[in-house]
């Protein structure tokens, strides 16, 4: 399989990567990736941006749109044999480039690994994952296990208004108001 050119991409070790997307395939003959786009926004990339994939990293000069998946070609792939090398890989983007969200709404990354507790100070456990159902999110929150007893079920939390109270960054803390027969 043939290398990316390492001429014109450079080699990244940022640790502060946020996952944009994956390359689903490449399409036609110079190079084109098909990508999905993790935010449903396939129009997110413009020409210029820079993604990290596979640890390296690519500028996108031409983007586009094919269906539900964003059309990207990078400075540096020129054909379907270079292209086809990043078929499956995670696209990713410095924190720092992301655009800052209004008040109350959060990157995934930054709420993930967070512990959630009741307005009345009952620790539920951690926030391990979030669903997109289409509707609403769903927060799903692991109880923490205390040792000898079987670990608990998972407790599911429903994005919606007045179930989240507060999201406090600086501490690691969500403060939920669960409804009516949550837990």
């Amino acid at each position: 399989m043939p290398e990316p050119d390492s001429n014109i991409q450079s080699e990244t070790s940022d640790d502060h990567l946020v996952a944009v997307g994956r390359v689903r395939r490449p399409t036609g003959i110079k190079g084109a990736l098909l990508v999905e786009v993790y935010s449903g926004n396939t129009m997110r990339f413009t020409p210029g941006d820079t993604v990290i994939a596979n640890g390296t990293e690519y500028e996108i000069i031409e983007t586009g749109k094919s269906g539900d998946s964003a059309k990207l070609t990078f400075a540096s792939i020129d054909s379907i044999e270079k292209a086809d090398v990043l078929r499956g890989a995670e696209l990713s983007v410095s924190a720092d480039s992301l655009p800052e969200n209004p008040p109350g709404v959060y990157y995934h990354y930054e709420i993930i690994g967070i512990d959630v507790l009741t307005v009345d100070g009952q620790e539920l456990g951690r926030l391990t994952e979030i669903l997109e159902t289409g509707s609403n999110d769903v927060f799903i929150v692991t109880p923490t296990s205390k040792p000898g007893e079987k670990e608990p079920a998972e407790i599911l939390i429903p994005v919606l208004e007045g179930v989240i109270v507060e999201v406090d960054k600086d501490s690691g803390t969500m403060k939920i108001d669960p409804p009516d027969g949550l837990l």
